[in-house]
């Protein structure tokens, strides 16, 4: 296999509790992230990682649902990430977060594109923002993978798998972003980790969603172009606000 998408969901969280359950017109917000993942071109395998508990019980039947495959194990992200990956032994794999329900798949196709094409270990739009906090995409090789999991100890480090990369990456960081100028969107929030996100969602899908499922990057901005009001409503969360906080818990 060659490359292999492992999306990460897991029922608790403490910013905001079952948001990848979270209804946005009619589906959760795990569905919207599965339907959204099988448009990509380029991905072989689909994989929904959850926790082996009970409470998990009911993401992993989503994932049944949606027909694509299912594995459970450990509570820790980085580590379920290992466990994946060493069952389906892929060449390169995709990290897709399930709290950000519009995600573009042409954005994850366009990755792919970059990261084969430069014979990447590690490709990433995150580390320069030019796309929205929610359409974040991270490429990994089997062996810069494995080169986390060895290598990340701290339980933040574990929490958010990628990063021990942004201070001890050992490989080149192949980075693609929007090469637009005055390019505003990288100021949006279209992920689900606070209450006040899962209100911008909201209003965004039930404005876009109908005329297309798949809405995209020009749908958004224009959107945005013309209703810039609602984005302040998250407007004053972070980027990095999730690993701050949970820092601060750790600390």
């Amino acid at each position: 296999m060659k490359i292999l998408a492992i999306i990460q969901a897991r029922k608790d969280s403490s910013r905001f509790p079952n948001k990848v359950l979270s209804k946005l017109c009619g589906l959760t917000t795990l569905e919207h992230v599965i339907f959204r993942t099988l448009k990509c071109k380029l991905i072989d395998t689909i994989v929904l990682a959850t926790p082996n508990r009970k409470e998990d019980d009911e993401i992993a039947r989503t994932g049944k649902k949606w027909g694509i495959e299912v594995f459970r194990g450990s509570k820790e992200p980085l580590t379920r990430f290992y466990e994946v990956v060493k069952i389906y032994n892929p060449q390169h794999i995709i990290r897709i977060k399930a709290d950000c329900p519009a995600i573009d798949p042409e954005v994850i196709d366009i990755a792919i594109c970059s990261h084969l094409s430069k014979n990447a270990h590690y490709t990433t739009n995150t580390i320069y923002r030019s796309y929205p906090v929610g359409y974040d995409v991270e490429i990994f090789s089997y062996k810069a993978l494995t080169w986390l999991h060895y290598n990340s100890h701290h339980p933040v480090e574990r929490e958010h798998i990628s990063l021990k990369f942004e201070k001890f990456c050992p490989f080149p960081i192949n980075h693609f972003g929007l090469k637009t100028k005055n390019n505003n969107l990288a100021s949006l929030r279209l992920t689900i980790d606070y209450k006040e996100d899962y209100k911008v969602m909201q209003i965004l899908f039930n404005e876009l969603y109908p005329k297309n499922p798949l809405f995209g990057l020009k749908e958004v901005k224009k959107f945005a172009e013309a209703h810039s009001e609602v984005f302040k409503i998250n407007s004053h969360i972070p980027p990095n606000a999730g690993i701050l906080k949970d820092f601060a818990k750790v600390n």
